[in-house]
């Protein structure tokens, strides 16, 4: 499970806790007969979850990888079938017995977070967006949108508003973009999206963190999933792959290709100077 998928579980564990008056929750994994505790940075300084230095008599077991709180209900090599009427958090949460009325999730930054933030951003314009033009591709290649197609985005924008391309040290480097692409943490990554005016990006663990820490997005979906399952809808998320998804492919899918291949990205342009209110 990657940063963002830890993401989707801090408001269950925010629901379990309240409805347990302040049990903190323990995250684990269990594989076989063993029982493998999470410590992740998404859960640190969160008072819902137990921390490292916490002395509890009581706390209360979240296994984050049970097979029943999965919105993948059959995966094989090609294709996965996904559970979409509901969103994720709000499907781990009816396991509970949890009727889930707020699907945001949440990080808690610390001042050495934020400290980080403002120092990298030193040069760069009061008011910013950030964009991340990657998504990652092990599990299937058909979320990605176009990287020359951001690169119109950005070109697009760039005049009017200073842009700041985030993500892994590895990724592609948008021109015209101030690059901060493997120089912070997820989290010192959250700092940097919770000053920005707006998030730009594909569905992803970036989408995860701007809900997080209170920054609004413009998300492009592909035909892979349905943006109910896992989108916020304080966004706006542009579901290019309407005509044909939720596929679940995750060998090539032609069609999630084809509506790539054929989408305006002017229509991202518009939904972003939309949202900065222009």
């Amino acid at each position: 499970m990657g940063l963002g998928g830890y993401l989707t579980w801090t408001p269950v564990a925010r629901e379990i806790s309240k409805r347990l008056n302040g049990i903190k929750v323990l995250p684990y994994e269990a594989h076989g007969n063993i029982m493998k505790v999470i410590h992740s940075p998404i859960f640190y300084n969160n008072p819902y979850f137990v921390q490292e230095n916490d002395t509890l008599d009581y706390f209360f077991p979240m296994c984050l990888n049970d097979p029943n709180t999965n919105y993948c209900k059959k995966d094989t090599p090609q294709h996965a079938l996904q559970r979409h009427d509901k969103h994720i958090s709000e499907q781990i949460c009816e396991f509970y017995g949890i009727d889930l009325q707020d699907t945001s999730c949440e990080i808690f930054l610390t001042d050495e977070d934020r400290e980080y933030s403002t120092s990298i951003l030193k040069d760069v314009s009061k008011k910013f967006i950030t964009i991340d033009p990657h998504t990652k591709d092990e599990y299937t290649v058909n979320k990605r949108y176009s990287f020359e197609k951001w690169q119109e985005v950005v070109d697009s924008l760039h005049e009017r508003i200073e842009i700041v391309q985030i993500g892994e040290k590895t990724d592609m480097v948008l021109n015209k973009c101030t690059n901060l692409s493997g120089k912070t943490s997820f989290r010192q990554a959250g700092a940097i999206i919770e000053k920005a005016a707006l998030h730009i990006g594909s569905e992803g663990g970036l989408m995860h963190l701007s809900k997080a820490v209170n920054t609004k997005s413009v998300i492009v979906i592909t035909g892979f999933l349905h943006p109910v399952m896992t989108c916020y809808s304080s966004n706006s998320n542009l579901w290019i792959g309407s005509p044909h998804g939720p596929c679940g492919m995750k060998i090539l899918c032609e069609k999630c290709q084809e509506e790539i291949s054929d989408h305006d990205p002017q229509l991202i342009v518009k939904s972003v100077l939309s949202a900065l209110g222009e």
